[in-house]
């Protein structure tokens, strides 16, 4: 497998299946791992593989593998303990602190009609995880609770896990910038979207408007007639490192950019690009 094909494979990935993978890992007892789950996570540098969309000073906010319901999160302090007591007043302050911007960022993304907002301490209360607190944020619709999880025990998502990722962490990320930039590629022709204006290739760029992050880089690529689906998150893998917002999108092949805009090989735009994107574009292939 090539880089190309490792860039470009994630973001072909056909939607039209009805499918939740991850949730077998959970049917079949093969979530387990050694040590603590939420610990684990917060030691890793890849935030993005390991689905934390934000970090405050003392607790993280990130995504369920095994969700409830679209954009299901938790808010988890930084410290391994088991209930709200053993923590000390500056942790419990950030985790109140990150509600409300957890709230914004999923109003943001996903417009849910409400939030179901709890904390489970100890096993015998249903904490999956007991002896790391943590509390849950699940998103809510009209006629989400359906007769799938009602009669068949089965939640049916409506999108890819990466998507949603993407989209709840571009509003975490929007609060420190004006622009998102986007990751446009024909995976058919192995070709990337290239803004040609500048004396230097980059990637486009598109102002941030009061709509969601990602729906303004969508309806940037309708306008340049370069339209396509959300793939993923193509920004920094840590969330320390987040400055401009960045979304890869599956373009339909043969679609033809307006003036301005060119497709260009992926295999060697690469050292064509300006440094800040090029550096953008090489994380992205590790996708």
């Amino acid at each position: 497998m090539t880089d190309d094909d490792t860039l470009l494979s994630p973001i072909a990935t056909q939607h039209e299946r009805l499918w939740t993978p991850w949730r077998m890992r959970y049917i079949g007892g093969d979530q387990t791992e050694p040590g603590c789950i939420f610990c684990n996570r917060l030691q890793a540098t890849d935030d993005r593989a390991s689905l934390i969309l934000h970090r405050g000073r003392r607790a993280f906010v990130i995504m369920n593998l095994f969700p409830y319901n679209t954009g299901h999160v938790m808010i988890v302090p930084n410290e391994h303990a088991p209930s709200p007591e053993s923590l000390d007043i500056e942790t419990i302050t950030d985790m109140a602190h990150l509600a409300p911007r957890t709230l914004k960022a999923l109003r943001g993304a996903l417009n849910p009609a409400g939030f179901n907002l709890g904390t489970n301490v100890g096993a015998v209360a249903g904490a999956g995880i007991a002896a790391h607190l943590h509390q849950h944020v699940v998103p809510r619709w009209q006629g989400d609770a359906n007769f799938m999880p009602i009669l068949a025990g089965t939640m049916v998502l409506p999108e890819l896990i990466p998507v949603t990722y993407a989209k709840i962490r571009a509003e975490f990320a929007r609060d420190s910038a004006d622009n998102v930039v986007i990751l446009a590629v024909d995976a058919k022709n192995a070709a990337l979207l290239i803004d040609t204006t500048g004396d230097q290739a980059r990637l486009p760029r598109h102002h941030l408007t009061g709509e969601p992050v990602w729906r303004t880089a969508a309806s940037f690529l309708d306008q340049i007639g370069a339209p396509g689906s959300l793939a993923g998150w193509a920004g920094a893998s840590s969330t320390t490192d987040d400055g401009i917002p960045a979304l890869a999108f599956d373009i339909e092949p043969g679609m033809a950019p307006g003036e301005g805009y060119a497709w260009r090989d992926v295999g060697t735009v690469l050292n064509n690009l300006t440094e800040t994107d090029g550096a953008l574009l090489a994380g992205a292939i590790q996708l």
